[in-house]
């Protein structure tokens, strides 16, 4: 090939650019512009308004400060469950038993921790399940551990994404299913929401159900990782699952007597709640049929 090198000619003239082109180009330019400028301010303002409204004595907790660090752990949450299989392809189930049976036994621990401290918000200042006001909870005698469960709660949801993990790392790939990664990461970002606007209230339910529901959870996760001597035992497994959908019927039936009451609660987490409680439930209710009723007409 020659390495001959363009010379350039004198005198050449240069293209000509139609005027008008060059107009019609910047003008499409702008009109793609400005739309999307404003379309990004609209979501500023949307975003400061909604931020402005946020509790300010929770923003010194971790993760409370403003939600790009929750968002962070979700987003590597999802990377994980997307990219996990793939990345375990070439290797063999790792084998947890020990660690399992360690680690929920932890989440018992700690449910059990948020369990106690709801109970004793809600008898100690009179709880009512109809109506609850945020600072009736934070100005009362209990307010400093309505904020350390609230806390403990969301955190909580965070240090659930390990049940995903696990599962990956065992190749158990088939308990990694929409309603899993689902209830998983939207149950994280409810529970900061939650935490960060209303964290005292009505609000004080929703741990105080879930823990309680979590706690023979964790338990039922820590006997199974003991092996099969142990497994012949868990025949109740159908019954846990019971259990959720329960729970999730009487958060949707609370929420709506609150949402329906002449109650100083904001209303829009009421029926933010609602909705997000129904979708789970129909979702377990779908896996509930498929894994037992299904089961029970083939036997």
């Amino acid at each position: 090939m020659s390495n001959v090198l363009p010379v350039p000619i004198p005198n050449f003239p240069a293209p000509e650019i139609d005027k008008d082109e060059e107009d019609n180009v910047s003008q499409y330019t702008a009109t793609m512009t400005i739309p999307t400028l404003a379309a990004l301010d609209t979501v500023k303002q949307w975003y400061n308004q909604t931020m402005s409204q946020a509790d300010p004595r929770v923003s010194d907790f971790p993760l409370m400060r403003g939600p790009e660090s929750l968002a962070a752990v979700i987003g590597l949450y999802l990377l994980a469950v997307s990219q996990g299989p793939r990345l375990m392809a070439s290797y063999k189930p790792f084998q947890l038993n020990r660690l399992l049976v360690v680690y929920n036994l932890a989440m018992v621990a700690l449910a059990t921790y948020i369990f106690t401290m709801c109970t004793i918000i809600m008898v100690g200042d009179g709880h009512s399940f109809i109506c609850k006001t945020v600072n009736e909870t934070l100005n009362g005698s209990h307010g400093g551990l309505t904020f350390s469960a609230g806390w403990w709660f969301m955190f909580m949801k965070i240090l659930e994404f390990a049940d995903t993990i696990f599962f990956i790392l065992r190749k158990k790939f088939g308990h990694v299913s929409f309603l899993h990664v689902y209830h998983h990461s939207t149950m994280a970002v409810i529970s900061w929401i939650g935490f960060k606007f209303v964290p005292g209230g009505q609000t004080i339910v929703y741990p105080f159900v879930n823990s309680f529901i979590h706690i023979i959870m964790y338990t039922y996760y820590a006997l199974a990782a003991m092996g099969p001597q142990v497994q012949k035992y868990l025949w109740w497994k159908r019954y846990l699952t019971i259990m959720q959908i329960s729970q999730f019927v009487f958060l949707l039936a609370q929420t709506l007597t609150n949402a329906l009451s002449e109650c100083d609660f904001p209303k829009i987490f009421s029926y933010t709640v609602f909705f997000y409680a129904s979708t789970i439930l129909l979702l377990f209710i779908n896996f509930y049929r498929k894994a037992y009723l299904s089961k029970d007409k083939s036997q």
